[in-house]
């Protein structure tokens, strides 16, 4: 039977459309702050819907980011919450679950490559890699351009843990920097990731993509947003401009991402608007025919 990985789903904006009253550039991260018990209940909805890899709340604290909102001086505190209320929801559901370092865009999601030097952009992620150093395995998300997603291998893989690399697609099927999926995958198979996915655009740009990043990676897989567009959020706006699809409910998702298996994904879950229904149902339909695990699974293969 055929391992795979079963990740959480769009833990931020699950996270965002239960919170009270916030509104912030930092997103899931300021509910955090405010209202850590909302982090802890979506972390363990997750969990009882059957996801095996929970990432940490960490999308929005970069460096970059959090400096931005003049909050640089909490980065290790706001880390060291993300810790607690995932291990939270961990000790409440009692699963063995595999906790999830978050590198992702260090700016923020959908923009152009950064004007900034490999050397630069490593020195960040190697920072973010080290607050989050008692994670099981990292996930490098949402990556425009292949510079950015070297930089994130680099630090990655200096911490000995398994971690994947996601690119996300514009509607052409190429990233934003105009590199086609093939030099994204060849750019980073030097670093040694488990795998190499395609998260936080369409299910249908992921269906077009899948066989082909099949071919061109051993370990491959893909976890789609259901947002009808992000162009007011790449514009810099906050997430609340951003609506969701209807027709992306539990049993249309599932039927995609059985697909992306079928043509030969080991990664799967979801991004933005996934919930964990979505999840739940992906859990029902995939069980009996695959082995759900853990990320870290993969890796001891």
């Amino acid at each position: 039977m055929k391992s795979v990985a079963l990740l959480d789903g769009g833990l931020g904006q699950e996270i965002y459309r239960r919170a009270m009253n916030v509104r912030s550039l930092l997103w899931s991260v300021a509910v955090m702050r405010e209202q850590p018990d909302v982090v802890t209940d979506v972390h363990a909805d997750f969990i009882r819907a059957g996801a095996r890899t929970l990432t940490l709340n960490t999308y929005a604290a970069t460096p970059t980011r959090l400096a931005r909102e003049g909050l640089g001086d909490e980065i290790g505190a706001i880390h060291q919450r993300a810790f607690e209320v995932l291990e939270r929801a961990i000790a409440i559901t009692g699963a063995d679950v595999d906790i999830a370092g978050c590198l992702p865009p260090l700016v923020g999601s959908y923009r152009s490559q950064p004007a900034r030097t490999f050397e630069d952009l490593k020195s960040e992620f190697d920072i973010l890699a080290k607050l989050q150093g008692g994670a099981d395995v990292f996930l490098i998300e949402t990556m425009t351009n292949t510079l950015e997603a070297k930089a994130a291998c680099a630090a990655a893989g200096e911490s000995g843990k398994p971690f994947g690399v996601a690119f996300r697609l514009e509607t052409d099927g190429k990233l934003r920097s105009g590199e086609t999926l093939a030099q994204a995958a060849e750019a980073v198979k030097p670093f040694g990731p488990t795998a190499v996915m395609l998260n936080c655009c369409d299910p249908e740009l992921i269906s077009q993509a899948m066989p082909e990043l099949a071919g061109l990676f051993p370990c491959t897989g893909g976890y789609a947003n259901a947002f009808k567009t992000v162009k007011p959020m790449a514009g810099g706006a906050l997430v609340d401009e951003l609506e969701a699809r209807p027709d992306v409910s539990p049993g249309a998702y599932a039927l995609r991402v059985k697909q992306w298996l079928e043509d030969g994904a080991s990664v799967v879950g979801g991004c933005c608007e996934i919930t964990p229904e979505h999840i739940r149902h992906l859990a029902d339909v995939l069980e009996g025919d695959y082995d759900l695990v853990r990320f870290s699974d993969l890796a001891g293969n």
